[in-house]
């Protein structure tokens, strides 16, 4: 038996198991309920680069993997007995790879490094404008200014019926304008949506400002105007996927998450334990939702010193102040 034998083995035993209601990610992920907690938000993740298979949760922090070698490890037995391999089926490949022990034990056993997601290129409408351009008193004009945005990032206004009361935020990745949101400045009612989105599975917002930064902190958020005002990064909602940490975690910087301060910042909380990032919790005003609000309330050099003095790495601690929020 030869190598890619084996190997496609290993393979077998874990996608042949797999529930049905999985997903596919443009990075080659497959995304589902983690197996090894209560996840039903599709966050565990299992990748494969050539021989190699992990697999990785962002909810609970379990981690394993297998690269060509005469084991299966015992946290990968766990594994895929959880998801329903027999014991019978596993124990008769655990002799198989050892029956081949010196052929596998040739192989690069090196650590497996995950590879960057990739985000097609999209052009913007021919009615899209600067809203440096837009005259003074403009209402979507006087909106950027009002929320301190104005100045700070490369607006835009789309002139069609669909966006007129909309702020649009452009997405770049590598340079390249991959997306955008556009938040409504004033929605009539709960029926108008808030933001609509033109934005690609596992994008990170402003991440491309990192890229070649030489500083120590990167700031995670939940929103597109948080991570302008304290020139963070912005990972659009409260829940952060495989692909969106991977991103932040290449930037190979220290990671300080700033939850929103609801609910829904608590699942997320969560999530940067599993990750083993900080999280910070400020002493701001009850009244103070998130980063945005507070830069508005204390300044941005005062909020951002604030999230850097007030974070933690220590999980018990991170768990005891959450359910405080």
């Amino acid at each position: 038996m030869d190598i890619d034998s084996l190997v496609e083995q290993v393979h077998r035993l874990v996608f042949d198991h797999l529930p049905v209601n999985t997903s596919r990610t443009p990075s080659g992920w497959t995304t589902l309920n983690c197996p090894m907690c209560s996840d039903n938000r599709k966050r565990g993740g299992i990748i494969t680069s050539g021989a190699k298979i992990s697999f990785n949760c962002f909810n609970c922090g379990y981690k394993t993997g297998w690269a060509p070698n005469p084991h299966l490890g015992g946290k990968f037995k766990e594994l895929v007995t959880t998801l329903g391999v027999d014991q019978t089926e596993l124990h008769k490949l655990q002799v198989e790879l050892l029956k081949h022990q010196e052929l596998l034990e040739q192989e690069d056993t090196t650590e497996y490094v995950y590879s960057l997601s990739k985000f097609n290129k999209v052009d913007l409408p021919e009615n899209a404008l600067a809203v440096d351009d837009l005259p003074d008193g403009h209402r979507v004009k006087q909106y950027a200014i009002d929320r301190g945005l104005y100045g700070l990032y490369p607006l835009l206004y789309f002139d069609e019926t669909l966006y007129k009361q909309r702020l649009v935020v452009p997405f770049s990745y590598n340079g390249d304008l991959v997306g955008w949101t556009a938040r409504h400045i004033n929605p009539p009612n709960k029926q108008t949506a808030k933001y609509l989105h033109n934005m690609q599975p596992g994008f990170v917002f402003n991440v491309d400002r990192f890229a070649d930064s030489k500083r120590e902190v990167v700031i995670v958020t939940e929103g597109t105007f948080d991570a302008i005002l304290i020139d963070g990064v912005s990972i659009q909602g409260n829940s952060v996927g495989p692909e969106q940490a991977q991103l932040i975690e290449k930037l190979g910087q220290r990671i300080i998450l700033c939850p929103d301060r609801d609910d829904a910042g608590k699942d997320l909380i969560e999530q940067a334990i599993a990750l083993d990032w900080e999280v910070s919790f400020p002493p701001w005003h009850v009244e103070i939702k998130d980063a945005a609000d507070a830069v508005l309330k204390y300044g941005r050099l005062a909020t951002v010193s604030s999230i850097i003095k007030h974070a933690t790495s220590n999980k018990i601690k991170a768990r005891v102040k959450a359910k405080m929020l």
